[in-house]
């Protein structure tokens, strides 16, 4: 959807969670899924960005996989997936086995692992990301593209560490201050934390969401070329 006359893009309101670390059937992280797409569909959001780690492990059962798929098909709206650290995207991934296509196309798998920038028409906004395949020296936002300038929102999604000047305490997916503030998104949606965060205010804005299974929120995201973005930690139910 274009700018109108003013050049204003359309206002768009994305949930932005990760780190559900989905396990067993039945278990509370299962009931948390369920209150993330409740929600979603309550507050009539526009997207869903789920920032890495959906499950804890490549060895979970059918029964749960299935159960995931079920729940994200009951998203009217698109939903982006990027795998993250405990669900990366090696051969026989839980990712894989989840056939996300299947009965409808409202469900993104982020696949690159140089990253690739997903198109969602309609909506006016572009996801970027780059799938985590690996458990070696993984950094999450190098290589992201400057925003095109097309009049569309831009959004980048990175499962990692914010690591500032001090030493790294981990040898991998390390996102740097450079990498956020230099990259002229204008909202990056971060993973891998399990609680909510601000890491960058301007002059871009980079959150991590909370785990619901943890802190039991998610970030809503409000893009508005009035008001700017808006950032809301909420609570689930």
């Amino acid at each position: 959807m274009p700018p109108d006359e003013k050049g204003r893009r359309p206002s768009r309101r994305i949930l932005h969670t990760s780190d559900l670390h989905l396990d067993e059937p039945g278990e509370d992280a299962c009931d948390c899924l369920e209150a993330v797409v409740g929600l979603a569909i309550e507050r009539n959001v526009d997207l869903v960005i789920i920032a890495g780690d959906l499950f804890d492990h490549g060895r979970v059962k059918d029964e749960l996989v299935s159960f995931t798929v079920a729940q994200l098909h009951r998203l009217p709206m698109p939903v982006v997936v990027l795998p993250g650290n405990h669900d990366c995207l090696v051969p026989g991934s839980v990712l894989e086995r989840a056939d996300f296509r299947e009965n409808g196309g409202n469900i993104h798998l982020i696949t690159s692992p140089e990253g690739e920038t997903l198109e969602l028409s309609g909506l006016g906004v572009s996801v970027w990301g780059k799938c985590i395949d690996s458990h070696d020296d993984v950094r999450p936002l190098e290589g992201a593209p400057q925003p095109d300038g097309r009049g569309q929102w831009n959004v980048a999604v990175a499962h990692g560490y914010y690591v500032s000047t001090d030493p790294p305490l981990f040898p991998s997916y390390h996102i740097t201050e450079d990498e956020i503030v230099t990259s002229g998104w204008d909202y990056i949606a971060l993973g891998h934390i399990p609680v909510f965060r601000c890491i960058c205010s301007e002059p871009v804005m980079a959150y991590y969401c909370g785990s619901p299974t943890v802190s039991g929120t998610v970030a809503l995201v409000e893009l508005d070329d009035e008001a700017g973005v808006q950032v809301t930690p909420v609570a689930l139910k």
